[in-house]
């Protein structure tokens, strides 16, 4: 997104669940592969730090490099928080996720980053005093260690950690960065914003790995549910937000497609009938999937499984696209009066690359329906 030079920059996260082919910046952030210039400098001044990016290795004792979180010294107070550097990752976590969810329906077979358990923190890293020792603070943990005694892991259960520039929604992200540098770099946070990277937040708790080996209808429903809580949370108010919000949101998509673009069915809130369209029925099933679960009410295959036959958790991330898409306004402008024949032609290919993702996911939602 941006160029930075290399001066100036200092790690602050380490996440081994994933390996990025090259960063992805902001102005004052940066979410950096172990072989990034400002990464291998830094590591250069500090050699514990080195010692500590050679360190991770997999379950089987294969070595690999973490992501790094950087940030900039020039940047303002509100940058070195946890909420505003989450928020950054949040939002290449979730332009991720939501990309990889929307092409593994379409092909059949997994593709990108699926699980936002990919941008967890590790917990250890450098003291700031880099006097060769780690520290580790978490709600459940408060702890110092030498960096020669550490034995860092990914997760397990997660496969494929590599992550492209052509796994990321493109558009999605820079809309978002571009609220994260008004937000936290610049210090205008509004009250779109809080809602934003609060539902963003929530979002990436929804889209962990519902389980393990273990996982049941039980983890489903818990992740089903957290969804709803991230779709209510983008469309409140300010004064309330409910079932009816959230389809107030959908509809106000301006949907590519045309069997989406005109609603045609009724969905009730409230004892009234509601005019939406096959998104705005999708959500009443997450809607109705998480009231079942939350209130322990049983819950079924009819509850969890869609008419395509399909688990009905992988269609939230190109669902919750679409209410980031209405939420954020994401529009590709319109063409200039007077341009001329290459203007045209420029315009026509940015337009197509830049309305691909929202048009796979509209594809998603529309296959639901398909038995």
């Amino acid at each position: 997104m941006i160029e930075a030079p290399s001066y100036g920059w200092s790690p602050v996260w380490a996440m081994p669940n994933v390996t990025l082919d090259e960063a992805i910046n902001a102005s004052h952030v940066a979410l950096a592969p172990s072989h990034d210039q400002r990464v291998l400098e830094f590591a250069k001044r500090e050699p514990v730090f080195g010692v500590y990016l050679k360190a991770f290795r997999n379950e089987f004792g294969a070595q690999f490099q973490p992501t790094i979180g950087l940030a900039h010294e020039d940047a303002r107070k509100s940058v070195f928080t946890v909420t505003a550097f989450g928020g950054f990752r949040d939002a290449v976590c979730m332009s991720a996720v939501i990309a990889g969810q929307t092409r593994t329906l379409q092909r059949g077979h997994p593709q990108g980053v699926l699980f936002s358990d990919a941008f967890d923190v590790y917990p250890w890293f450098p003291s700031s005093q880099w006097n060769g020792h780690l520290t580790a603070f978490t709600p459940a943990l408060k702890a110092l260690h030498s960096v020669n005694d550490l034995r860092p892991q990914s997760a397990p259960a997660l496969g494929k950690r590599s992550l492209s520039p052509h796994h990321l929604d493109e558009p999605l992200l820079k809309a978002i960065v571009d609220r994260w540098e008004r937000c936290f770099a610049a210090g205008n946070e509004s009250v779109e914003d809080r809602r934003l990277f609060r539902a963003l937040d929530m979002a990436r708790a929804a889209s962990k790995l519902p389980g393990g080996v273990d996982a049941s209808e039980f983890d489903a429903g818990r992740s089903v549910s957290l969804w709803v809580s991230a779709f209510e949370t983008l469309a409140h108010d300010e004064r309330y937000s409910d079932f009816g919000q959230v389809i107030a949101l959908l509809n106000r998509v301006e949907w590519l497609r045309p069997k989406l673009k005109t609603p045609d069915r009724d969905v009730s809130h409230k004892g009234n009938p509601v005019r939406t369209n096959l998104a705005g029925e999708l959500y009443r099933r997450f809607h109705h999937a998480r009231t079942a679960f939350l209130h322990g009410n049983p819950l079924t295959d009819e509850t969890l499984t869609l008419g395509n036959g399909k688990s009905i958790l992988p269609y939230a991330g190109p669902l919750f696209r679409m209410a980031l898409t209405a939420s954020l306004s994401l529009k590709f402008p319109e063409l200039p009066s007077g341009a001329d024949e290459t203007a045209m032609g420029r315009y026509v290919a940015e337009r197509m690359e830049f309305n691909g993702p929202q048009q796979d996911c509209e594809a998603v939602i529309l296959s639901t329906s398909t038995p």
